[in-house]
């Protein structure tokens, strides 16, 4: 998983752990290929909404002020949350863990609406259309449970710490390839067991 930055901007730093994708249909999708490249996994929609997969929030920078309150209000939970024994008598209002967790879970699929607050630019971050697994929302392969597909985890190298999903080759649809890797491309599909497009052939010229 990468850490996206949900708002790009010098005063807020607020990541999530996540994997994205985008739900344009492929024959559209020619701008959003340009930025990312010509090679692509499509995964089974209803596979990863049932993992949890979510739209991202989109929000304007007009909200932004909104946004950073937001953020501020979730800390301060987070805050009384820790050694909540002992503070119970005089907690200023009741939650639950669960419904801090479903506050932090929510502030993860939110996305600024165009990536350098350029809400008027021709081509913004609301065209990608993006979706999202992120962390927090996945059930946490631990312990002795192992990681099955669609759960999170923590992978350590060279002492450091990775956020980790697992997929399974069942969760792929096709795979997209340019025409002069169809060879390659063929196999490939052929041990995953999935459908083959090619670049030149699918997306809309």
């Amino acid at each position: 998983m990468s850490y996206c930055p949900n708002y790009v901007s010098e005063d807020y730093d607020k990541k999530s752990a996540m994997v994205c994708f985008t739900d344009i249909p492929l024959w559209h999708a020619k701008e959003h290929c340009r930025i990312f490249g010509k090679f692509g996994i499509g995964f089974k929609k209803e596979k990863m909404i049932a993992y949890g997969a979510n739209p991202a929030l989109y929000t304007t920078g007009e909200h932004f002020s909104r946004i950073k309150r937001l953020s501020g209000l979730l800390g301060r939970m987070e805050d009384l949350e820790k050694d909540r024994e002992w503070k119970e008598e005089v907690e200023s209002y009741n939650f639950t863990e669960d419904e801090t967790l479903a506050f932090q879970e929510v502030t993860d699929f939110l996305q600024e609406y165009s990536y350098k607050g350029q809400d008027h630019s021709e081509y913004v971050t609301y065209y990608q259309r993006e979706w999202r697994l992120t962390f927090r929302s996945l059930p946490f392969a631990g312990g002795r449970k192992p990681q099955e597909p669609g759960m999170s985890c923590f992978y350590c190298r060279d002492g450091k710490s990775y956020s980790t999903v697992k997929f399974s080759t069942d969760d792929v649809d096709y795979i997209v390839v340019p025409a002069r890797y169809w060879l390659k491309g063929r196999k490939l599909a052929k041990q995953i067991g999935c459908k083959l497009r090619v670049y030149e052939l699918s997306v809309f010229i």
